[in-house]
């Protein structure tokens, strides 16, 4: 498994976090006055799911859930939310608490029995975690052995040259600009929440070590992959994620 020096201090990480959730509410960009923001959320929600068969008697699991955004719009299932700042479990519970089981907890120490869950949705989580790998190994931990986990995340690089793009044309701060409470856009979010800007073979590198990666899907078009939806399956050592399918 490996290890991070990430630039913020085990001991500071939740105070941290809660910073920047304050800064970037990730709520808002799921209601955000530009469309392609909008636009762009909803697809991955949809795509999640779509990734996901979640029959009826399946406990469903979304680990850094906010304010539940994702976890929602499960169409079957019981669905459950963890998040570990209490702020944005507070705002999910005036939402959906009475639809969906919410408790704090932190993604690489989770209080969950093992094979607990059938199905696991971890979107947009990994790259603000200090470690990853110890979350992933907790996913591995609670997944049943035949469930399944959808995990997704930035297409950093490709975020970052679109943005130094917008900024070039003078049109970024127009397009994503403040309002109300709508989530600031940062010029560089691996200068701020995101902790690790892996490409997605790193990635797949560190699924490799507790899963299979069964499906890839590319948000919000295949052509304009800002960020990748991985499907993983707990690894029975025969796959490797290079094998993966990519679809649009």
């Amino acid at each position: 498994m490996k290890k991070y020096t990430p630039r913020v201090k085990p001991e500071d990480f939740r105070a941290w976090n809660d910073k920047m959730i304050t800064k970037y509410d990730p709520d808002a960009f799921h209601h955000h006055p530009n469309f392609f923001v909008r636009f762009t959320e909803r697809k991955r929600v949809k795509i999640i799911f779509k990734m996901m068969n979640i029959n009826h008697d399946d406990y469903v699991f979304e680990i850094g859930c906010g304010a539940g955004n994702v976890i929602e719009k499960a169409p079957h299932g019981k669905p459950f939310g963890a998040d570990i700042s209490l702020s944005v479990l507070f705002k999910a519970k005036q939402r959906i608490c009475k639809k969906v089981h919410l408790f704090q907890a932190d993604a690489q120490n989770l209080p969950c029995k093992d094979q607990a869950f059938m199905q696991v949705i971890c979107s947009e989580v990994l790259e603000h975690l200090l470690d990853p790998s110890a979350a992933l190994k907790e996913m591995a931990r609670i997944l049943k052995p035949q469930g399944t986990v959808v995990t997704s995340v930035p297409n950093e690089s490709l975020i970052n040259r679109v943005k130094s793009l917008l900024i070039h044309l003078g049109v970024f701060g127009w397009l994503f600009r403040r309002k109300g409470n709508y989530a600031e856009m940062s010029e560089r979010m691996d200068h701020e929440w995101h902790l690790h800007d892996l490409r997605l073979e790193g990635w797949f590198t560190l699924f490799d070590d507790f899963f299979r990666v069964t499906q890839v899907r590319r948000i919000p078009f295949f052509w304009l992959p800002l960020r990748y939806a991985v499907r993983l399956e707990k690894s029975d050592g025969k796959g490797r994620s290079d094998e993966a399918t990519i679809q649009d």
